[in-house]
């Protein structure tokens, strides 16, 4: 049966077409239905949908984006759009995306089965040429890895279609007992790109498959991965120990012995834990099935000791914190533990420490920073442990640096406050910075250096505006006499008071109060 679904936001259109479909065509679709774009895609990516019928104004995400989100899927299905808007820029990007049909709602029935009819025209033409191309030898490989790919990654696929899809590509002699052998570059992939590898690799299986004397098949997985299927009890063995002798770069895994065309995917499930398990290697090497299946399981994630290693950043134990997190990061423990171990490490090293440092510095946070968390959160980001273990110690002790930083700004900030406090309360008496860096205990030259950053000012500057400050409030508040004013705002004599004043105001203190007094009677009056 072909696989229909229909995508609307509105219960009763989903009913309502669905109602039309099963009356003009018979047992002719298996429906699926979806209220979103997201339930959708959900469906779409775990069946093999033929014909998309879809609205196009749905919340959160519409059906263009919908359509847009499918268009790098290796099969995709006919769409046909219906909507109550007859907009040409919905229908210009429909067409862009090869949109067959765009019905007006509501919806009648002879123009949906009209539509379905020129869909299923569509469909038969697809097939057409699926089946010319299966008739050449390159493109039938090509083929061939698209269904393996599709169906190694479909855990819902159901077993007597995956047997009808890999029957018909002759692949009857899994069903005596195969293995996955999954392969991957153990260098940094990034650099060296994923279609060089894909090239070496390609030929260098040409170059061994004279010793390949056994039934096999290869494909390359959405994560650049390469998977030979090999026939038999035997096989996976001379096929991991020639690749090993040809190339010393390869991260090798072997899944299970499994029966039937039906257990790709269980096949190829088992080959990406083993593959997650090269991570504890010293060097590229092979790990089987059957070892993971040894490993310990019972683990606990050492949380407390990890809290106390977060708790000692910044506090200049260096030594300390790089034991505890060698304690904590001991390959000798992790490596006879399932990876699961080292994975849930990973995770809780992120959150109870690095995720909690990017929380404290905030807007202040510097893009080496996070380039390095950015990285550091995927452990798998690393070719081997021993990159990710480097990694996470630098990173460590370039927190523990930054944060003693951080505590010592907050130290200085602290004495800082201390010194202003003592400036304002003694501001009248005879004070200089040499006392002031005495009372908070700071090397004089430290002290001018640290007052500057905090205010944005040098003392002198700083405790001669607070003084004329005052003065300016003496000389508007009270008659006191100029040299009284001078005295109780920390000014030596009358003469230098005049001076910095009228540098300061650009008048005298006399010539202040006088205006002060006429501003404030034309005020009363």
């Amino acid at each position: 049966m072909r696989k229909l679904l229909i995508v609307d936001d509105e219960k009763n259109i989903r009913r309502g077409l669905q109602a039309m479909i099963e009356r003009e065509y018979t047992d002719v679709y298996d429906i699926h239905l979806a209220c979103d774009a997201f339930e959708a895609l959900d469906i779409l990516k775990a069946v093999n949908i033929d014909l998309l019928i879809t609205d196009i104004r749905m919340p959160e995400m519409d059906g263009i984006g919908l359509i847009k989100s499918i268009q790098d899927f290796h099969l995709k299905p006919v769409i046909v759009i219906v909507s109550g808007y007859d907009d040409f820029s919905y229908a210009k990007a429909a067409i862009r995306y090869e949109v067959k049909e765009y019905l007006l709602k509501p919806v009648i029935r002879e123009e949906l089965a009209a539509a379905i009819k020129r869909a299923e025209e569509e469909l038969g033409r697809r097939e057409e040429v699926i089946d010319a191309l299966s008739a050449s030898s390159e493109q039938r490989e090509e083929y061939m890895e698209s269904q393996l790919n599709y169906y190694a990654g479909y855990p819902s696929a159901e077993a007597e279609e995956v047997r009808e899809r890999l029957t018909q590509l002759e692949l009857n002699w899994m069903d005596h007992g195969f293995h996955a052998v999954m392969i991957n570059y153990a260098g940094d992939l990034q650099a060296l790109g994923s279609m060089t590898f894909k090239a070496q690799f390609q030929a260098l299986i040409e170059q061994l498959q004279p010793s390949f004397h056994f039934r096999f098949v290869r494909f390359f997985d959405r994560n650049t991965q390469a998977v030979i299927l090999t026939e038999g009890m035997h096989a996976a063995r001379i096929v991991t120990g020639l690749l090993t002798q040809a190339d010393s770069h390869l991260n090798i895994a072997v899944s299970g012995l499994n029966y039937g065309m039906e257990k790709l995917y269980c096949a190829y499930e088992e080959a990406v834990v083993s593959l997650k398990h090269t991570f504890m290697l010293p060097a590229p090497g092979i790990v089987t099935f059957e070892e993971v299946c040894l490993k310990d399981n019972g683990y606990q994630v050492p949380a407390d000791t990890i809290k106390r290693v977060a708790n000692m950043l910044g506090s200049g134990r260096e030594k300390e914190m790089l034991g505890l997190l060698h304690e904590i990061l001991d390959a000798a423990d992790i490596s006879p533990k399932k990876i699961g171990y080292l994975e849930e490490i990973s995770r809780a090293l992120n959150e109870i420490v690095f995720d909690q440092t990017i929380q404290l510095y905030g807007k202040e946070e510097s893009t080496e920073r996070q380039q390095r968390y950015s990285k550091i959160s995927d452990l798998y980001q690393f070719s081997c442990f021993r990159d990710y273990y480097r990694e996470v110690e630098s990173l460590f002790l370039l927190l523990d640096g930054n944060l003693q930083t951080l505590k010592s700004v907050q130290i200085d900030n602290k004495e800082m406050k201390k010194a202003i406090q003592y400036i304002h309360e003694n501001y009248a008496q005879n004070i200089n910075m040499t006392i002031i860096s005495n009372l908070v205990s700071y090397n004089y030259s430290y002290f001018s250096q640290a007052f500057r950053d905090y205010t944005g000012e040098n003392f002198v500057t700083y405790l001669k505006k607070y003084r004329i400050g005052k003065a300016k409030q003496l000389l508007q508040t009270t008659d006191d006499m100029i040299y009284e004013i001078a005295k109780n705002s920390g000014f030596e004599n009358t003469k230098n008071f005049n001076r910095v004043f009228k540098e300061s105001e650009g008048v005298s203190p006399v010539e202040y109060r006088n205006q002060q007094k006429v501003l404030s009677a034309s005020i009363d009056q």
